[in-house]
């Protein structure tokens, strides 16, 4: 069901230079208040954050532990329990690995409580505005928290250009539904199944590690990059809308997954209907920010037409890097890798939608972002500004 649209949607921002655990807890307050977050007592929270696999904080891939220490701080201090969670990767089920590399475990030692949102279970949801998906498998524990906070990072993505408040919410799905979200060679499905995915139950609060981002091909072998920001607020595109200029998006509509968003009536559609709190917008954007790699909109328009089908990304294995633990086969939606665990995988270009889920899973980095000869020219573009 859609919300009616508020006068303004507001954005609460703050400053925030380092991961010193008081300068966090001071900067998250501002954004929280300056959004005008609703007063929760005495209740159940979840927090679902980004772990998308077992990475070190400093590699800016998950979401900072001491921001998810300062909101569970401040909700457990007004008497509500807490529980922090998330759907990893597909092949990333060691929780106790999980936990521990991405600094979440440490906080489950100070007395909150941690763990996989698949933890519970797992129900079939269909619903008539979907618009991609026939139906979606997502968790119980996320669909049944009274209240949810979507502790988001900000992160580039090499298939939806950006990974924040809206795509944080893809990982409430099981591995069957998100494998067939990307089992299409198309960025409009993926962009529409994830909004599908978003609409079954929007989180009530978002919340944006921009401490420290990903640039370049995210969201797992980007390059970590300092953007000095955290961001709140109630709506997900809204914030979403922010967080991209911070990536330097002059018009965050450009986005597929924002413009699929958008057009089914979930936020602005105008950056008129947002109220930015803490922050002017020209303040917002990280100069030198590099953007993932894009395909056929970065080409000049009258060049558009002819060569969309020719603007490819593609995996490629790197041997030298290839553990050969056929993770990549294990991962791709449409089959199109062979090879068992201890052989070098093969894939079937054929067969492969180009969704990069390899490249995103591979655990040494070994399946890389091929660019044909257009796709390397759309990126040359996007840099000189073109």
């Amino acid at each position: 069901m859609i919300e009616p649209e508020p006068e303004k949607y507001i954005v609460g921002a703050a400053r925030c230079e380092s991961y010193d655990p008081q300068e966090v807890k001071d900067a998250l307050c501002l954004a929280i208040s300056r959004a005008g977050a609703p007063e929760i007592k005495d209740g159940s929270v979840l927090i679902k954050t980004n772990m998308l696999s077992p990475s070190a904080p400093d590699r800016a891939v998950t979401t900072h532990p001491e921001v998810l220490r300062a909101i569970s701080d401040g909700m457990r201090a007004n008497g509500n329990s807490v529980h922090i969670a998330d759907n990893p990767g597909y092949i990333f089920s060691d929780k106790g690995n999980l936990l521990k590399a991405t600094g979440v475990g440490g906080l489950a030692r100070e007395g909150v409580s941690v763990g996989l949102l698949s933890d519970q279970g797992v129900r079939s949801v269909r619903n008539d505005a979907f618009r991609v998906l026939e139906e979606a498998r997502v968790s119980n524990r996320y669909l049944d928290a009274p209240f949810v906070i979507n502790a988001a990072k900000l992160k580039t993505h090499i298939e939806t250009e950006v990974s924040c408040c809206i795509k944080n919410i893809f990982g409430t799905a099981d591995t069957a539904t998100r494998k067939k979200c990307h089992g299409s060679a198309s960025e409009t499905v993926l962009a529409e199944a994830i909004t599908d995915l978003f609409i079954i139950r929007p989180p009530d609060f978002n919340v944006v590690d921009a401490i420290l981002a990903m640039e370049g091909d995210g969201p797992s072998y980007g390059k970590p990059k300092k953007t000095g920001w955290i961001l709140a607020g109630t709506n997900a595109l809204a914030v979403d809308w922010a967080a991209s200029v911070i990536m330097c998006y002059k018009n965050p509509l450009e986005i597929p997954l924002m413009a699929a968003a958008a057009s089914r009536g979930i936020g602005p559609r105008d950056r008129s209907q947002i109220e930015l709190v803490g922050a002017e917008w020209d303040e917002l954007p990280r100069n030198g920010f590099k953007k993932s790699t894009s395909l056929v909109r970065l080409l000049p328009t009258f060049l558009r037409g002819a060569a969309h089908r020719f603007v490819t990304l593609r995996p490629e294995l790197i041997r030298e890097q290839c553990v050969r633990c056929g993770i990549c086969g294990r991962v791709c939606p449409v089959d199109a890798i062979t090879g068992e665990a201890g052989a070098y995988p093969e894939i079937n270009r054929q067969s492969c939608v180009k969704c990069l889920c390899c490249h995103e899973m591979c655990p040494t980095g070994a399946m890389a972002v091929h660019k044909n000869f257009l796709a390397a020219i759309a990126g040359k573009l996007r840099k000189s500004g073109a």
